[in-house]
């Protein structure tokens, strides 16, 4: 902590230097001040260090912006964005229509629960909620694979349709657990980018779908050869992804850090699974209570680790803090999926988006 807060204090001094027309330190030819003055500008650095501390989203924002690669970032509440969503310079931040698009129903459909929550959005489609309460309970809930856009370019390279990635990708996972978000406080991580564009629940080398990379790719995933900068490109959104998360866990304490999944249906597959590979021991006892209140509620087939034990995030997140209370879920889309398994029946997505923030309803059962 000391270390660290003589960092923060050696980099306000410097932006103040940089922002001041004198020289705190001065040389023989610089500008010199009297010991009243550089006084304060010495308790206007401490200030700005005290409300970085105090502030852990100021902290987070500014680890993201000394990120060059992220380039500029759009944040405010959501009712700034709101309220600008249709003026020019939020559309053109976004390389895509597609990519606005999505982004826009995000924060219209925010803005009816809370729209005082505080958001952060890059580039590449990362939308960063904030409703942290310090000294309180917090989750820290990521939907990595919640987005379906792809940019046009690689689009048009792929062999899968819309209806083929649809039975993959994770279709309004950002519905069914924004909910847990909005009614705990934390910190909410989603994404926008389809997973078959790059896939940030694995490792770097399996992040782009090869053919036969994963057993639902066919043979072919691509009609023609990405070129280097497309995977450059791509790549450079998976670094953001986890440099965001290491930013998140550096700025911010949390309670509980889950990741929130869905699966297709199919043999053996049950109705809601935790992934609980990766979780202490100590907090077993917490997920057997959730289990046991999902059966409760009608849930009859909830599992751990069926089929899937934790992916590479909850494996990046046990290896750096192995004593944080960390796992995943994964909802059968039986559960909120049209017959066709392709649209989200709305009704369904709000019963089971309704289940599973009481789980969380800790307090309760005290």
């Amino acid at each position: 902590m000391v270390a660290r807060n003589k960092n923060q204090h050696e980099k306000v001094l410097s932006y103040v230097e940089r922002i001041s027309p004198v020289t705190i330190d001065p040389s023989p030819t610089a500008i010199t001040v009297g010991i009243s003055k550089r006084f304060l500008l010495f308790e206007a650095a401490r200030w700005l260090m005290r409300r970085v501390e105090e502030d852990p989203r100021l902290t987070f924002l500014s680890a993201l912006k000394r990120y060059k690669a992220f380039g500029k970032l759009l944040h405010g509440s959501v009712r700034q964005l709101y309220r600008d969503r249709n003026h020019a310079y939020v559309k053109n931040f976004f390389s895509e229509m597609s990519l606005y698009e999505a982004v826009r129903d995000d924060i219209e459909w925010m803005h009816e629960r809370n729209p005082d929550v505080s958001l952060t959005i890059t580039k590449r489609g990362i939308l960063i909620y904030d409703s942290y309460r310090k000294n309180s309970f917090n989750v820290l809930l990521i939907t990595p694979h919640a987005g379906r856009w792809i940019p046009a370019v690689l689009l048009e390279k792929q062999v899968l349709n819309s209806q083929e990635r649809a039975r993959e990708e994770d279709i309004a996972t950002h519905r069914i657990y924004g909910d847990i978000f909005l009614s705990k406080g934390g910190i909410w991580i989603d994404n926008k980018l389809s997973r078959f564009a790059c896939d940030y629940n694995r490792d770097e080398e399996r992040a782009i779908y090869e053919d036969k990379s994963e057993p639902w790719i066919p043979e072919k995933m691509w009609k023609s050869p990405l070129t280097p900068a497309e995977r450059k490109w791509l790549l450079e959104g998976y670094h953001e992804f986890y440099v965001t998360l290491q930013n998140l866990i550096d700025s911010y304490r949390f309670n509980i850090i889950f990741d929130g999944h869905s699966m297709k249906d199919g043999d053996g597959r049950p109705e809601i699974s935790f992934g609980v590979e990766f979780i202490p021991t100590f907090y077993m006892p917490v997920v057997w209570s959730m289990r046991r209140k999902l059966q409760t509620m009608g849930y009859q087939e909830v599992e751990f680790n069926t089929p899937y034990k934790g992916g590479n995030i909850i494996r990046w997140m046990h290896n750096r803090f192995p004593d944080v209370f960390v796992f995943s879920i994964e909802v059968n889309k039986k559960l909120y999926m049209t017959d066709n398994e392709e649209v989200a029946d709305r009704h369904k997505v709000e019963v089971l988006a309704q289940s599973l923030r009481s789980l969380f309803d800790f307090e309760r059962e005290i």
